[in-house]
């Protein structure tokens, strides 16, 4: 066996790849991808990618149309053992200029598909392939790493290593109600998301669930896509419900379990999916520094209440605001104060990630509710106006690479 055969069947996730036999659906848009066919696209990936000089310790900013061909490259890259820097289409303008600079890629790789915007989804796209200026090989054993939000400023870089989410999946799988084997399970949030990502596309693989992405994210093409791949789980944020629960379409008798994340649910929504659909929406809730904190699949509590921490998840309230215990910083980047990791100090680099979300715990069952925000709100207009090929074509050193990473003469 060669030394890249040895490193392809080494990587943190390969189970994950290679645990299902070749026949068995891996997921479904415009039409359904078998475990055979994401083996075969995710080999040839990354002989590509490896051919532009993309290996072990390089690192890597993903962005562009979400499709196959974007879950493709992320498989691939790790698999290679680069650091991936998985970036959403939403991060442009000064924002993105200002991640790149302090993040450091030395790849961008941009996925383009004929009339995609945000929300539409691509089984396959065009792949460009840039090195960037000044790009620093990985400092830190991340093999992903992941942006907050933004919504109370500029994004922050997350990192991950491979036992923090080797240990959240453990998590998604102990929480009853999730996703099942078998099971047609609709992605409506964000796979660049971490509840999308973990909890949604590496959850699947993980327990042989089959991921299903509808066209786009408007609620008839959802409700579409439920219908004809007979779907029993549904992940999506506050705003994809809102859609549904305002629409009169036709009962899903196949849907069990419909879960929302990224925002609180309106308890309106809440009553009126239950009495369209027959099922309560559950929430599931956690951050990108943290992952899942907890999640009510069943929404069993009702919109404001989440659940009961996940199994493995160390919580406490201070004056109020949840704080979640790490084991060091997930930061990339050291914080400008107030800081929101308190590491314990000492040798031992463990802490609390202040969420800055306000909580209180219901005593009869430890389950949390959400009461609010500690942090206002910032004005994004600025942070995001402009283009993203502007701020990549003034950190690009070239975008024609040749065939083995070089750069043109």
């Amino acid at each position: 066996m060669s030394l890249n055969s040895r490193r392809d069947a080494d990587w943190w996730g390969a189970g994950l790849l290679a645990g299902h036999p070749s026949d068995a659906p891996w997921a479904g848009a415009r039409r359904t991808v078998t475990y055979g066919q994401l083996r075969s696209q995710v080999a040839s990936l990354r002989h590509t990618l490896r051919s532009y000089g993309i290996g072990e310790g390089n690192t890597v900013a993903l962005q562009g149309a979400r499709s196959f061909t974007q879950m493709w490259a992320l498989l691939a890259l790790w698999s290679c053992g680069a650091q991936v820097m998985l970036m959403g289409p939403g991060l442009r303008g000064r924002e993105l200029g200002t991640l790149l600079d302090r993040c450091r890629p030395q790849y961008h790789l941009s996925f383009d598909a004929p009339g995609w915007a945000a929300g539409t989804f691509h089984d396959e796209c065009e792949v460009l392939v840039r090195r960037l200026v000044g790009g620093r090989p990985a400092e830190t054993p991340y093999c992903l790493v992941q942006f907050t939000s933004g919504s109370t400023g500029v994004a922050k870089a997350i990192g991950r290593t491979p036992e923090s989410l080797t240990a959240e999946l453990g998590r998604f799988r102990a929480i009853g109600g999730m996703p099942r084997k078998g099971e047609k399970t609709l992605l409506i949030t964000p796979p660049e998301h971490s509840f999308g990502l973990i909890g949604g596309l590496l959850h699947a693989m993980n327990t042989g669930a089959v991921p299903v992405f509808a066209p786009d994210t408007g609620a008839p093409a959802v409700l579409d896509t439920c219908l004809a791949h007979d779907v029993a789980a549904v992940l999506g944020a506050p705003a994809h419900f809102a859609a549904l629960a305002a629409q009169d379409g036709a009962p899903l008798p196949r849907l069990r379990v419909a879960i929302s994340a990224g925002d609180a649910l309106d308890r309106r929504v809440h009553g009126r999916f239950a009495e369209l659909f027959g099922i309560r929406i559950g929430q599931a809730y956690g951050t990108t520094e943290t992952g899942v904190i907890a999640v009510d699949a069943a929404g069993e509590h009702g919109p404001g209440t989440v659940g009961v921490p996940a199994p493995g998840v160390q919580v406490r309230l201070v004056s109020g605001e949840l704080q979640v215990r790490l084991p060091g910083s997930p930061y990339l980047a050291q914080e400008e104060p107030p800081a929101r990791f308190l590491a314990d100090g000492g040798r031992d680099p463990g802490g609390w990630l202040c969420t800055r979300d306000l909580v209180e715990v219901d005593p009869a069952d430890g389950a949390l509710r959400l009461l609010g925000r500690l942090d206002p709100l910032a004005d994004r207009r600025s942070l995001t106006a402009g283009t993203a090929q502007r701020q990549l074509a003034d950190r690009t050193a070239v975008r024609r690479l040749g065939r083995d990473g070089s750069l043109p003469v």
